[in-house]
């Protein structure tokens, strides 16, 4: 950034961030982030009130010049942590007719989705998956590995969903776990 200061939404972005993480886990999390130096880290005090808190290290980000994608880093660990008390959505993929099935490559997959979704955000990740349509599935957990088991078919049991009382195995989904995709 060329400004001295962040941008008020980056600003407001880290503190909403910092605002969700627990007080017992600030640190862990702070270090894995690996943003704001050992140095940096000792002059906080931990023990004051959160507000105080936050705004102490959102005045270090600006400090080290933080940028939006280093906001994202630091949510996106604070997910990782706190993976099983989001609810995870599973989307089957899908490509049209005469289309050939390829293995799915993440790096191309990232390359292609930021590129489109700077030009449209409407229809960004069908495109940018290169498949004709994605329908979401009637899977919905706060556990994710339990919903990448159940997609991947890694247990040989039957699984209901949250709103329906066929089981999943009998509704003959044709399930391919190279078009599977589990978004937050």
């Amino acid at each position: 950034m060329c400004a001295k200061e962040m941008d008020e939404t980056v600003s407001e972005f880290f503190r909403r961030t910092i605002l969700k993480i627990p007080l017992t886990e600030m640190m862990t999390i702070l270090k894995t982030w690996n943003f704001l130096s050992e140095n940096q880290l000792q002059t906080v005090n931990f023990r004051q009130r959160k507000e105080s808190l936050v705004q102490d290290l959102v005045l270090l980000c600006e400090e080290n010049r933080a940028s939006l994608n280093d906001a994202a880093l630091l949510d996106i660990i604070y997910t990782q942590f706190h993976r099983h008390q989001k609810v995870w959505d599973v989307f089957q993929m899908s490509k049209g007719p005469g289309e050939d099935t390829d293995l799915f490559d993440m790096e191309q997959f990232k390359s292609s989705f930021k590129k489109i979704l700077k030009r449209a955000l409407k229809n960004a990740l069908t495109i940018a998956s290169k498949h004709h349509q994605i329908v979401k599935m009637d899977l919905r957990s706060r556990y994710l590995d339990s919903l990448k088991a159940i997609v991947f078919k890694q247990y040989n049991q039957t699984f209901e969903t949250h709103n329906s009382t066929t089981p999943l195995q009998e509704r003959s989904l044709g399930l391919d776990i190279n078009s599977m995709c589990v978004l937050r």
